[in-house]
């Protein structure tokens, strides 16, 4: 199959203008049965609330590539202070910036949270190096990142990661992996794949499939295979006083 990929990012593009992507933090954290990804964000949202409930405030969080900050509510239970960066300046971040040169000062917070933001950049390495640069000693990075998910540039779309790669992103830039979960194993990964072709197809019309598929993904739990999860989730930390 020949590829065109400016036609494949203006396909994305085109598709979301006419099935509509809500992307509210209400949505993002508390999908709805018939949501066509509820599954990848029931799964992503229920493992970093996890992660998180780990982490001790009071102190200084960042949510990196924010967008609609889905897990502020949580984060803030924790009594952590949170703050924003987001390259695009449109959902009213606390810093305008990008990942990987995010300007702000060293050893400045307590945590940092990373989701679904790697897969979009040139240089993961450089964001999760970037992220330890502003961690304080004994701080945390909570980091998530798709391994099977559809083409979607924001603007663009570069990577997708296994168990072992996620392991070594946070290895690399010096910070030692404390947990790692993986959303969803073989059924849960299938049902969403299965949602994403009907949801090309039927848009919004087809909520009654999307139930039904999100359903059956019950099984999963049943029959637990994490050799092939739909996504990572990793708790990583930096090393040094109060470690």
């Amino acid at each position: 199959m020949r590829l065109d990929l400016i036609a494949l990012k203006h396909r994305y593009a085109a598709l979301q203008g006419t099935r509509g992507s809500d992307q509210s933090a209400a949505r993002r954290s508390h999908p709805r049965l018939a949501d066509y990804d509820y599954l990848a964000l029931r799964s992503l949202r229920e493992d970093v609330e996890r992660l998180i409930a780990r982490v001790e405030g009071p102190g200084r969080a960042l949510d990196v590539g924010s967008g609609a900050s889905p897990y502020r509510q949580v984060l803030e239970a924790r009594r952590l202070t949170v703050e924003t960066l987001d390259l695009s300046a449109a959902s009213s971040p606390d810093h305008v910036g990008s990942a990987d040169r995010t300007g702000l000062p060293s050893e400045s917070f307590n945590l940092v949270v990373c989701t679904q933001v790697v897969e979009h950049v040139d240089d993961p390495s450089a964001v999760i190096t970037e992220i330890a640069r502003i961690l304080r000693p004994g701080g945390h990075l909570i980091l998530s990142a798709p391994h099977v998910w559809f083409f979607h540039p924001h603007p663009h779309d570069y990577w997708r990661f296994t168990q072992q790669g996620i392991v070594r992103l946070v290895e690399t830039a010096g910070l030692e992996p404390l947990a790692l979960h993986g959303q969803g194993g073989s059924v849960l990964a299938f049902c969403q794949v299965a949602n994403f072709l009907a949801y090309g197809v039927l848009g919004s019309r087809g909520a009654p499939v999307y139930a039904a598929l999100n359903l059956a993904a019950r099984l999963d739990r049943a029959l637990p295979d994490d050799l092939f999860c739909l996504n990572f989730a990793c708790l990583a930390q930096k090393n040094g006083a109060g470690a």
